[in-house]
């Protein structure tokens, strides 16, 4: 990837912003894997802000924009799977409307914490996108969280290009802020089924009339 960016830095914006929407069409490219070479390149050749604007700006509109691209697919078309007979055996209606529920009621912090927790991007989209989070919420999330990590991503491949920094330093990084999120996530998850156990009910679930939406799909 490093070597196919390298190949057409001259064009380096529309690169970076046609690498990362190619993921949002189901194709496996992270978004660290582009930008993050990007970055370095233009350390290594101290270009100027003629160029690291225009890429920085691509960035975040095509990690951003295909993360909502495959929220769409998932949430359009995605649906339909869970209504096979060999996905119906493991995932009951019950179930399906308790999850439903905490995508509704804690799906924005869901997708927050996915963003920094390494390999939980595309998992993350997918299931917001089977259980219909609203799109808005999705959005504002997904947003709020490119605007944070993307810069990242590319300060850190300029400050390699430079030699002030290492891709371990990031990667370093990386997995402490993962280590926060996610034990942020299992706390809130244990706090949850502790009290559903202290009042000794079951999860609260969504309303089964999603259900009827959710076969029309």
């Amino acid at each position: 990837m490093t070597e196919f960016i390298t190949e057409y830095a001259e064009y380096l914006p529309w690169v970076v912003l046609a690498l990362l929407l190619a993921s949002g069409f189901g194709i496996p490219i992270g978004e660290d894997i582009v930008i993050i070479p990007a970055g370095v390149i233009i350390g290594e050749q101290m270009l100027g802000s003629g160029v690291w604007v225009p890429t920085l700006l691509a960035a975040i509109l095509g990690v951003a924009t295909a993360d909502v691209l495959w929220f769409t697919w998932c949430s359009r078309f995605g649906t339909r799977l869970l209504h096979k007979r060999f996905i119906r055996r493991f995932l009951h209606p019950k179930r399906l409307l308790q999850a439903k529920h905490q995508i509704d009621t804690r799906g924005a912090w869901f997708i927050v914490a996915a963003r920094f927790i390494p390999g939980s991007r595309t998992p993350a989209i997918t299931v917001a996108g089977l259980m219909h989070l609203r799109f808005w919420r999705f959005a504002l999330a997904t947003w709020s969280c490119v605007m944070v990590t993307a810069p990242m991503q590319f300060a850190t491949g300029i400050l390699v290009g430079y030699g002030i920094a290492s891709r371990g330093t990031f990667g370093t990084l990386q997995w402490v802020i993962a280590g926060v999120a996610l034990t942020i996530v299992v706390s809130a998850a244990g706090v949850v089924f502790a009290k559903s156990r202290g009042r000794k009910t079951e999860p609260p679930r969504a309303r089964a009339a999603w259900l009827k939406h959710f076969r029309r799909v």
